[in-house]
């Protein structure tokens, strides 16, 4: 999540629109838990101003340590220090449309809100998949009961994740009690 997954959305919305609105956000999560965001690496302090263009970058993150976490925190009272960096609010000039966007998580909002986002379907870098599966357990059966790939049944192996890793890829997970 930290690297960022990419999103087909509606674009030329407010922030908001986009979070609460098309990824189910509730108001009060985005208000209260996602202190810090970033459009296009620049500090957001009022997500009902800005507008999500085609092909954005928007990073999210719970409250941060520091004097850093304290000057990029939305509305915080350190904001005046980065204003000629913050995103400004602007109006919409283009009519709502399907585009994409890449969306990076960090800390608790990546722990909280990634798994949705991952059961809803994301495009990823079949490089950074293959990064995270060589971290988990060697025997990957163990925890991978189905993989496809272009509608084709596959065994969840090593060499199954290397293979892809050259590829731009759309990755949907479900999660499943099985019982042992």
């Amino acid at each position: 999540m930290e690297k960022g997954v990419g999103l087909t959305v509606t674009i030329n919305c407010t922030l908001r629109e986009l979070l609460c609105g098309q990824l189910g956000l509730t108001d009060e999560y985005l208000d209260q838990r996602i202190q810090t965001i970033f459009l296009n690496a620049r500090p957001v302090d009022n997500v009902d101003q800005v507008i999500v263009r085609n092909e954005s970058i928007l990073a999210l993150s719970a409250a941060m340590p520091g004097i850093l976490g304290a000057t990029m925190r939305k509305g915080g009272r350190y904001a005046a220090f980065r204003k000629s960096i913050s995103q400004q609010p602007h109006e919409s000039d283009a009519s709502k449309q399907s585009g994409r966007i890449t969306i990076k998580m960090f800390n608790m909002v990546a722990k909280e809100v990634g798994s949705c986002l991952l059961t809803a379907g994301v495009e990823v870098d079949g490089k950074d998949l293959y990064h995270v599966v060589r971290q988990l357990p060697e025997k990957l059966s163990d925890g991978i009961i189905k993989m496809y790939i272009d509608g084709q049944d596959i065994k969840p192996e090593m060499t199954s994740f290397k293979s892809l890793s050259k590829n731009r890829m759309f990755l949907f997970v479900t999660v499943c009690d099985r019982q042992r």
